[in-house]
């Protein structure tokens, strides 16, 4: 039996379109998953990962500047440890040429619904070197001297978090001091439960900082700097 699309063929014919008109540079797009198995290992259940891979297959086939590479998390978990990934599955992005430490802008989860063009929009950002953020932003984040991890909880149903998502992860391009990751949170019950997630969008900033609800770029700069910036 033919296995069932995960992006249509209307979709297909214009995310071609798109990128073949926007990217300019290659980009370099990890997934972090778990081979297939007839045995399923207690605590390594992993129920998107084989729809992760066909959706990211799907992708990566629509433009040859879009180059996967897949990483087994249970068999390269050195792999898995240098880009931060400490749970699947896990999509990063980063230029052609950029090492793990450049890979700071994470999926975890399937990016499906609206989280699909969020990944679209990071992919067209990179490739660019254009950055969303406004000047005045671009040149805040300088100031950062202390690392930033931002977790930002959605799901794909949700019409308020592809923008704020989008802001997190063009923040953690702009500047090295940042990392980014979009969590589906539906994924990962035991991680919202963690942090106290009731609601999406949600975000975590260095663990301790957390807050509901959608933000603006000026509402998010702000947090941003207070906490990565350390004043002497």
């Amino acid at each position: 039996m033919a296995q069932q699309e995960l992006i249509s063929s209307r979709d297909k014919a214009e995310l071609k379109r798109t990128f073949r008109k926007d990217l300019k540079g290659n980009v370099a797009l990890k997934l972090f998953t778990q081979k297939q198995s007839m045995v399923t290992v207690p605590g390594r259940e992993c129920r998107y990962c084989q729809q992760t891979q066909q959706l990211m297959d799907e992708l990566s086939n629509l433009s040859p500047k879009l180059l996967l590479e897949t990483v087994d998390f249970y068999q390269d978990s050195q792999a898995a440890r240098d880009h931060g990934i400490s749970r699947i599955p896990a999509v990063t992005l980063g230029g052609a040429d950029a090492g793990p430490g450049d890979h700071r802008v994470r999926f975890y989860g399937i990016p499906m619904g609206y989280e699909l063009p969020i990944l679209v929009e990071d992919i067209k950002t990179i490739s660019r070197s254009v950055s969303p953020l406004s000047t005045a932003t671009r040149r805040k984040l300088r100031e950062l001297n202390q690392p930033v991890h931002i977790q930002f909880f959605v799901t794909p149903t949700d019409a308020t978090c592809p923008v704020p998502a989008r802001l997190t992860h063009a923040m953690a391009i702009e500047s090295p001091f940042i990392s980014a990751d979009v969590v589906e949170s539906q994924e990962f019950p035991a991680l919202t439960r963690n942090y106290g997630v009731r609601s999406v969008p949600f975000t975590v900033i260095n663990e301790h900082m957390r807050f509901g609800g959608p933000v603006n770029e000026t509402e998010l700069l702000d947090k941003v700097l207070q906490a990565g910036v350390r004043t002497q």
